[in-house]
């Protein structure tokens, strides 16, 4: 791989969340998402919850994955195939509580384990018991690659035409572009895009050479210390080839923000129904809210 097994974990050990990108039919997706490591079989771990299991259903849908990490000095763009479990979503979660406090004391394992202790308080389970379920996607890395981070500051810019006004692209403090190159999602890190006519200029790296037309996505995110507060933006489009520069022309874009008490509020209703219309999907059953006995035994 070029890039020791080592130096992969001290990546995950380092990266409070990752750029997880997949790319069913040439279409790829980035979502930022909390990395783990196995080394009993040295695979990279990320989850979904099942109200959010669409990252999960297309790395089923195509194996073929890659991560953005975050170390000391550098990124890492790793490429892997995946395995999905999703069989038993509450011994899942009993994986990741296990791996999470067999890491070494970090900041994220600080912030991780508290906000799994909070899973665990009555509190949490009423709000977030569909949180906690975990579908997990199991990451055997194929190759890696450097990437120096420059020490350039990332700043995004108001993009009308993507629906990220100042306000928004204010709080960001990364961007990432990815393509499907040679049926693998290929993501770097923009440093200083600029936007010109609703466009988005990619400064892509040498050994990735977008065409006229192709499907590519864009994902602008940022979260706290702890993951208590957090906002992304996943814009979808194609890019569009001006003599030797690359743009994107955004088409649609999903945004998720968790930063308000309000925002809080959506999030655990949302959970909750998505999570009932996961199970019933699988013509399972899923209570949203615990009954009144369940409460007043509390």
């Amino acid at each position: 791989m070029g890039v020791t097994d080592d130096t992969v974990r001290e990546a995950v050990y380092r990266s409070l969340t990752a750029e997880f990108a997949t790319g069913v039919d040439g279409r790829p997706a980035t979502v930022p998402l909390t990395p783990f490591y196995d080394p009993t079989r040295a695979v990279i771990v990320v989850t979904a919850s099942p109200a959010f299991a669409g990252k999960a259903e297309r790395a089923d849908a195509d194996p073929r994955v890659s991560l953005l990490l975050h170390g000391a000095d550098e990124r890492l763009h790793v490429t892997g195939r995946t395995t999905v479990r999703d069989t038993d979503l509450e011994a899942n979660s009993a994986v990741v509580e296990r791996l999470l406090r067999d890491e070494p004391p970090t900041p994220k394992r600080a912030a991780m384990t508290a906000a799994a202790d909070f899973l665990n308080t009555r509190l949490g389970r009423l709000l977030l018991d569909w949180y906690g379920l975990r579908i997990l996607i199991e990451v055997e890395p194929t190759a890696v690659e450097r990437m120096p981070t420059g020490g350039v500051e990332t700043t995004v810019p108001a993009w009308p035409a993507a629906d990220v006004d100042a306000s928004e692209a204010a709080t960001y403090d990364r961007i990432v572009a990815t393509v499907v190159q040679d049926g693998w999602p290929r993501s770097w890190p923009l440093s200083a895009p600029t936007v010109r006519d609703g466009r988005l200029r990619l400064d892509s790296p040498s050994d990735v050479s977008p065409t006229d037309g192709q499907p590519a996505c864009v994902l602008c995110h940022w979260h706290d210390d702890d993951l208590s507060a957090l906002e992304q933006r996943l814009i979808r489009g194609r890019c569009r080839i001006d003599g030797d520069v690359v743009w994107f022309d955004p088409a649609s874009s999903f945004h998720l923000r968790n930063r308000t008490a309000l925002d809080r509020l959506r999030f655990v209703v949302d959970g909750k129904r998505r999570t009932r219309r996961y199970f019933a999907d699988r013509d399972e059953t899923y209570s949203p809210w615990p009954g009144l006995r369940t409460l007043t035994e509390w």
